[in-house]
Order: C-alpha cells, then structure tokens, then sequence
C-alpha cells in the first residue's frame, strides 16, 4: 500500500517559494504553463508539481530571454518529449521482455 502525500500553498507562497512577483505568476498562469485550484488569485492553491514547473518555465524565459507565450509552448514540447522517452523506455522494456522468451 502506497500512501501519498499533497501539499498545496497559497500565492504569496508560491511567489516566495519561486522567487518571482505575482504578475510574473499571472502571466504564467495565463499562458497555461500552470493551472492552480481555485478560481482566483486570492483562492489559487499551487502544488509542487507545478511549483516545479513553474521554476523549469522561469529558467527557460530568463536564459533564453523568451516571451511567455514562447516559454509556454516550449515548455508544452518538453513535457511531450518526456513522455515520449518514457513509452519510449517501457515499450524497449516489453520488447525486451517478449524477446528472451
């Protein structure tokens, strides 16, 4: 049995705990790079996953010095890069597994 955890913060939490200001959270936000319970701002709640991804969307804006719309849709092609290595990984796994029989 496997228990799993949630934590949730609030914005000015998620604001300190990414080191950005609330207009930087909005934008990021809007360009659906993250997508917080609750309907508005003052109800929003984070969770680490999204603090996570909200710090990897950071660094790519900043270092690349790209606008957030940029940011999102290079965040989305990552995320699906990802995924793809992962089916990739379990798919050879199969594969491998129905070859040594």
């Amino acid at each position: 049995m496997q228990i799993e955890y949630s934590v949730s913060i609030n914005l000015d939490e998620a604001c300190l705990e990414i080191g950005i200001e609330y207009e930087q959270v909005y934008a990021i936000v809007e360009n659906g790079i993250i997508e917080p319970a609750g309907g508005r701002p003052d109800n929003w709640l984070f969770d680490l996953e999204m603090i996570c991804r909200a710090k990897r969307a950071l660094r790519l804006q900043q270092d690349l010095h790209l606008d957030w719309s940029a940011t999102a849709l290079l965040v989305s092609l990552l995320d699906e890069r990802d995924q793809l290595r992962n089916d990739n990984e379990q798919l050879r796994s199969q594969l491998e597994k129905f070859i040594s029989n």
